[in-house]
């Protein structure tokens, strides 16, 4: 790699690195792999774990082509030799989660500024595949300017051709570094949004997007935010923002913030009704996707929907078991992440929890056969043999399991949703079955409470060898079971990590009008259910 020109590089650059990919690149590289990783799948094959790709895989953004392939793309760097940088990595993927080195979108860097390519963003527009990207100095020397550009190909693996800047700082009238574009399309009109912790900004491009419109500048959140995602669904503009630190490594403070509006341009609201306009402090608003205890400052990724109508975020972030820098202190490694995006009332809830999971249901669940049909059943606990059942009528009622199913409220109703997920709604009360306040710690209670479609209402039930289920809650990712592994009749039901305790399996027994008011039939029946999208 120390033969390589620095700025064109050889002609068979892409090819030779397309090849490379996927096996061990450790001394082309730097000493650490960038090779392809294949996911590693949880308890089954319904589950993926992440990070799926790594150490460096930064502000990635992702397109799906007609044949169903999606496609991530990325920044990459090396301050320490520019032959090691990477000229936008390409993966593709069958799954979204099975991830496949494809080589770089450029042979050669573009030509209009000596930079590092940051931040691409990649949509398939008018026919072409369209890419555009940050370019940042790798000199500081006078006249060297932050800038994006744009560039085309026929196929999403490129190579795609520069066709120059759009702009660079001195260009439009707003402050701040001129990276992080993000392509929207609406009505005919071409818009590019930009900014880096002095705004959002967003204008008019011209047709063949290598121009923009003067005159036609605009501002739509305030200076917290930078790496921007945005995206229309049932009504609302969704702005998915980064604010924070986003490199310095484990120490790193990067998290995503989300407004809406029923407009394009704004003006843009967060949950807690803060017009985003306000928003110019870091961390400062609602978290949508923050820390926990292993994954650390997770942030600018994209959206895309899979086949059975499910929001996904891919995004960056560290893993604190792995690499905390790839080489010498820099760049940081963060790592390509996936997680689901879920809805209550209107409002994102990213990963469940809103923090980045280990492990998580595949996408593309919701187009499986349906582990247990919808219909109303006896949920009986394997162990006990009692019934799930409410503990009273009322909002915040416990679940308990009882000898028996008479006058006990143990009848469920249950309905699996798009995402492959289910609904369990007491067929006496009407109310749904959660874990309460979206608790995630192990022993919080489960109760019922009115249908919201947090993640916490939604459980997804899998099937064990023996023709049980364990029923999984979306947002903590632990368990239904009887506490204490408790035999008695008024035991309390909660939540805690999956241990393959008999306490944690439960038989779905179907309800059969035989007009005594009783149940018969089986547990696991097995059907492909509907698909109602929450």
């Amino acid at each position: 790699m120390a033969d390589f020109d620095p700025v064109s590089g050889p002609t068979d650059r892409r090819d030779v690195l397309r090849a490379l990919g996927g096996a061990g690149t450790a001394g082309l590289f730097g000493s650490v792999s960038m090779g392809s990783v294949t996911a590693q799948r949880g308890f089954d094959e319904a589950y993926y774990e992440n990070p799926l790709y790594g150490p460096d895989f930064a502000d990635p953004t992702i397109q799906r082509a007609d044949d169903g392939t999606w496609w991530a793309y990325a920044s990459n760097m090396s301050y320490i030799d520019d032959a090691d940088e990477r000229l936008v990595p390409i993966l593709s993927s069958p799954d979204l989660v099975d991830w496949t080195y494809a080589g770089e979108a450029f042979d050669s860097r573009p030509g209009w500024a000596y930079g590092s390519i940051w931040a691409p963003d990649v949509h398939y527009h008018d026919g072409q595949w369209v890419l555009f990207y940050s370019l940042w100095p790798r000199n500081d020397g006078e006249g060297d300017q932050t800038g994006i550009g744009v560039a085309t190909s026929d196929t999403p693996d490129g190579p795609f051709t520069d066709h120059g800047r759009l702009f660079t700082n001195p260009e439009h009238p707003f402050p701040g570094n001129t990276i992080d574009p993000y392509f929207v399309s609406h009505q005919g009109t071409p818009y590019l949004f930009w900014g880096n912790f002095a705004g959002i900004y967003y204008v008019e491009l011209t047709a063949e997007l290598q121009n923009y419109r003067p005159g036609t500048w605009g501002q739509i959140v305030g200076s917290a935010y930078e790496g921007s995602t945005i995206f229309q669904r049932d009504g609302y503009w969704y702005f998915f923002g980064s604010t924070g630190d986003c490199c310095d490594g484990f120490d790193s403070t990067y998290e995503i913030e989300v407004g809406r509006s029923e407009n394009l341009l704004g003006p843009y609201a967060d949950s807690d009704g803060t017009p985003m306009m306000e928003r110019n402090e870091w961390n400062a608003g609602p978290t949508h996707l923050g820390d926990n205890d292993r994954f650390v400052a997770p942030g600018h990724g994209d959206v895309t929907v899979d086949d059975d109508g499910s929001y996904w975020f891919v995004y960056h972030a560290y893993d604190t078991q792995g690499l905390e820098t790839i080489d010498n202190g820099w760049p940081p490694a963060r790592q390509l992440f996936l997680d689901r995006i879920y809805w209550s009332n209107g409002w994102p809830v990213i990963a469940g929890d809103g923090t980045p999971n280990a492990t998580a249901p595949i996408p593309n669940l919701g187009q499986r056969p349906a582990p247990v049909a919808e219909g109303t059943y006896n949920v009986v606990n394997v162990q006990s043999g009692h019934y799930l059942g409410i503990a009273g009528t009322g909002d915040g009622a416990t679940a308990t399991v009882a000898t028996n199913d008479a006058g006990f409220r143990a009848a469920w109703q249950l309905r699996r949703l798009a995402g492959g997920e289910y609904v369990l709604n007491n067929a006496d009360s009407g109310q749904t079955l959660e874990v309460v306040n979206a608790d995630t710690s192990d022993g919080a209670d489960v109760q019922q409470w009115p249908w919201n479609g947090h993640p916490t209402q939604r459980w997804y039930c899998f099937e064990e060898s023996d023709g049980t289920y364990r029923m999984k809650n979306a947002c903590s990712g632990k368990v239904a079971e009887v506490a204490n592994a408790s035999a008695a009749a008024g035991a309390n039901v909660q939540q805690w990590t999956w241990n393959d305790g008999d306490h944690q399996r439960w038989r779905f027994v179907p309800i059969e009008d035989d007009g005594s008011g009783g149940s018969s039939g089986s547990g696991g029946t097995s059907g492909s259910g509907s698909s109602t999208t929450r």
